[in-house]
C-alpha cells in the first residue's frame, strides 16, 4: 500500500505551465465580461458570466492546490515554493478583475446595480443565490476598489509571507530530549507532540519542556509575527467598520454574534465538568494533583498500537454504521491515493483535509504513529472529506460549509468510531481508559479551543495598546489558570504555549469552529441515536447543503436553534454523562 498521496488528479506537474497560460489567457475574457455588467443585463448573460467565473475558480484551485499540498509534506520544497509564488502573482492579477465584479454585485461600482435588478438576476443560478444576496448585504463593509486591491496585495505579499515564515521557523526546530539517561534528537514537532500521550510521566514532562523551551527561545520572532497579525486584523476591522475583532469572523461564518457569545459563555460555565475529570484522573494516576503535562496521559501503562490496515478497517467499519453513502465516500478516500500518512522531516505538523474542487476527491494529510488517537484523527479528517463529497453537486464557491458547520461530519465520524471501538472492547479497564481519553479529547476540542478564543479576544484588545512578549505570555498564563482552576498544577513555562497555536496566527478566531462543531455534532448525534430513521436523513441534508444556504436557517429547518439559550447545555450534559460513567467503572 502506498503511504503517500497521488496529486495527478489535481494536476500533473508537467501540465502546470499549460494550465497557468490558459488561466492567464482567460483573464482577458473576464475583463470583457466585467465590462458588460450593467443594471439591465439579461439573465442569460449574467448566468454566462457567473458560470465562467466559477470555472476559473476551479482552475485556480487546482493550480494553487498542487504546490500547496507539495509544500505541506516538504516545507523546504523549492519547486513547490516557486509554483506557489507564480500562482499568487496570477491570483493577484485575477483579484483586480474579481474585485470589480464583486463591487458591482454589491452596488458599489458604476453602473450601479439597483435592488430591483439585483433581485431580478440573482436567482439565475439557484446554487449561487444565497452567496450573491449575502454579498450585497455585507456591502457596507467593502472599501473603494483601489483600497480593496491594496489589501489583497498586502495579504499575499505581507501577511501571507509572515505566515510562511512562522511555519518555516517551526519546521526547522529540532528537539533534544533525555530519557533514562539517553539523549535523543527529535526532528519534527509532530513526533515530539506524540510523546505528550506517552504513559511515562518523565517522557511527557520532557516533551513539553523541550517544546516550550524552543518556543521561549524563539519568542521574540513569534511575538513580532503575532503583533503584526493582530494589528493588521484590527486596522482592517476599523477600516471596514466592523464592531469588534471577533465580529469579522462571525460575519464570515454567517453566525450571529449572540450565538457565538452563547457558545463561549456556555463553554466557560461548564469548565467544571473537565476540572472534575482532571481531579478524577489524578486519583487514577496516583497523584495528589494533576500536572499540565498529565492532561493527555493514558490511565493504562500499555497503549495499543494500530497498523495502517487495522486503522483503515476500524474507521471504515464505523462509517458503515451510519449510512451506505457515508461509508462509500469514506472508502473512496481511505482506499484511494488521497492520503499522505507518515511523519517525515520538514513535513507540516498535525493533520488536515484539503478540498480542491467538487470534481476532485479531497486529500488528507496525517502524521500517523499508530496510536489510538491517530485512528480518531483519520476518522475526523475523513469526515471532512465525506462532507465535501456530499456537497460535490454544488459550484466551487458553494461546496464548502461555513466554519462551524464544517466540523459536523468530522465530529460525527469520530463519535461513531468511538462507540464502535468501545462496543468491541470487553476489558473493563481498557473501556475505562478509552472513556478517559474521550474526556481528554472533549477537553481539547471544546474547553481548550474556547479558551484560545477568550485569549484572542483579550490579545486583540491589549496588543494594539502596546504590550511586551512577556506581558502577552502573562495574559495566556492567567487564561490557563482560569481554565484549570485548582484541578491542575500548571508550570510557568506553559505561559509560552500560545506561540505554537497555529490558528491564532493564520486564522484569528477560527478555533470556535471546533467547540461549536463538536457541541453541535454531539447534539445531532444524540438526536440520531434516539431516532435514527429521521435524523440520519436530516444530518445528510445538512452535509449536502455545503455553503449554499445560511447555516442558522439550515439548522432551524431541521429543528435546531443555535440562538436558543441553553442549546449548547444539552451537549455538555452528554459530556458530563461520560464523566459520571467513568466514576462508576
Amino acid at each position: 500500500m502506498k503511504k503517500t498521496w497521488k496529486l495527478d488528479d489535481i494536476l500533473p506537474i508537467g501540465q502546470f505551465g499549460n494550465l497557468y497560460r490558459e488561466i492567464e489567457n482567460d483573464l482577458e475574457k473576464m475583463r470583457k465580461y466585467v465590462g458588460e455588467l450593467k443594471p439591465d443585463i439579461s439573465k442569460e448573460k449574467f448566468k454566462e458570466i457567473l458560470e465562467f467565473s466559477e470555472e476559473e475558480e476551479e482552475k485556480m484551485a487546482r493550480l494553487g492546490g498542487l504546490p500547496g499540498l507539495m509544500e505541506a509534506v516538504n516545507q523546504k520544497d523549492a519547486e513547490a515554493k516557486l509554483l506557489k509564488s507564480k500562482v499568487e502573482n496570477l491570483a493577484l492579477r485575477w483579484s483586480e478583475v474579481g474585485i470589480k465584479m464583486s463591487l458591482w454585485i454589491k452596488g458599489k461600482r458604476k453602473p450601479k446595480l439597483d435592488d430591483k435588478n439585483a433581485k431580478r438576476i440573482f436567482g439565475v443560478i439557484t446554487d449561487l443565490e444565497y452567496g450573491l444576496k449575502r454579498s450585497r448585504l455585507l456591502a457596507k463593509y467593502s472599501l473603494p476598489e483601489h483600497e480593496e486591491n491594496i489589501i489583497v496585495n498586502k495579504d499575499v505579499n505581507g501577511m501571507g509571507v509572515l505566515e510562511e515564515l512562522r511555519e518555516m521557523i517551526s519546521a526547522e526546530m529540532e528537539y533534544e530530549i533525555e530519557i533514562d539517561g539517553k539523549k535523543k534528537l527529535i526532528k519534527t514537532q509532530s513526533e515530539l507532540l506524540a510523546l505528550v500521550y506517552d504513559p511515562r510521566d518523565e517522557v511527557r514532562r520532557v516533551a513539553y519542556q523541550a517544546l516550550l523551551l524552543k518556543q521561549k527561545e524563539n519568542l521574540p520572532k513569534f511575538f513580532a509575527i503575532y503583533q503584526a497579525v493582530i494589528k493588521d486584523w484590527n486596522y482592517e476591522m476599523k477600516l471596514r467598520g466592523y464592531k469588534s475583532a471577533i465580529a469579522v469572523r462571525n460575519l464570515a461564518n454567517d453566525i450571529p454574534d449572540e450565538a457565538v457569545e452563547e457558545l463561549l459563555g456556555s463553554c466557560s460555565k461548564n469548565r467544571g465538568i473537565f476540572q472534575e475529570y482532571f481531579i478524577w484522573k489524578a486519583m487514577e494516576l496516583g497523584k495528589e494533583k494533576l500536572e499540565r503535562s498529565d492532561v493527555y496521559a493514558p490511565i493504562v501503562k500499555k497503549e495499543k498500537k494500530y497498523t495502517i490496515e487495522e486503522t483503515k478497517e476500524l474507521v471504515l467499519g464505523s462509517l458503515s454504521q451510519f449510512s451506505d453513502k457515508f461509508y462509500k465516500f469514506g472508502k473512496e478516500l481511505i482506499e484511494g491515493q488521497q492520503i499522505d500518512w507518515m511523519p517525515k522531516t520538514d513535513k507540516r505538523s498535525g493533520a488536515f483535509c484539503a478540498t480542491i474542487s467538487p470534481k476532485i476527491k479531497p486529500y488528507i494529510m496525517l502524521n500517523f504513529t499508530g496510536k489510538q488517537r491517530d485512528v480518531s484523527t483519520l476518522a475526523h479528517e475523513a469526515g471532512h472529506g465525506i462532507h465535501s463529497m456530499y456537497a460535490a453537486g454544488h459550484y466551487p464557491s458553494t461546496q464548502n460549509a461555513s466554519l462551524p458547520l464544517a466540523e459536523t461530519a468530522s465530529t460525527l465520524a469520530e463519535m461513531i468510531l468511538f462507540e464502535e471501538i468501545l462496543l468491541r472492547e470487553k476489558d473493563g479497564e481498557i473501556r475505562k481508559a478509552m472513556l478517559s481519553d474521550k474526556m481528554a479529547d472533549a477537553y481539547a476540542t471544546v474547553c481548550r479551543q474556547n479558551y484560545f478564543i477568550l485569549f484572542e479576544k483579550e490579545a486583540h484588545k491589549k496588543v494594539p495598546q502596546g504590550l511586551r512578549a512577556e506581558d502577552l505570555s502573562d495574559l495566556y498564563f492567567k487564561n490557563l489558570k482560569d481554565q484549570f482552576g485548582e484541578s491542575v498544577l500548571v508550570s510557568p513555562n506553559f505561559r509560552y504555549e500560545w506561540s505554537y497555536i497555529s490558528h491564532i496566527f493564520a486564522s484569528p478566531f477560527y478555533c470556535y469552529a471546533y467547540n461549536f462543531g463538536e457541541l453541535l455534532s454531539l447534539g445531532l448525534y444524540a438526536r440520531y441515536k434516539k431516532d435514527p430513521k429521521i435524523w440520519r436523513g436530516r444530518i445528510e441534508r445538512i452535509l449536502e447543503v455545503g455553503g449554499s444556504k445560511n447555516p442558522n436557517e439550515m439548522l432551524r429547518s431541521v429543528g435546531i436553534d443555535i440562538r436558543r439559550p441553553g442549546f449548547f447545555q444539552e451537549s455538555f450534559d452528554i459530556i458530563a454523562g461520560w464523566q459520571k460513567q467513568l466514576t462508576k467503572i
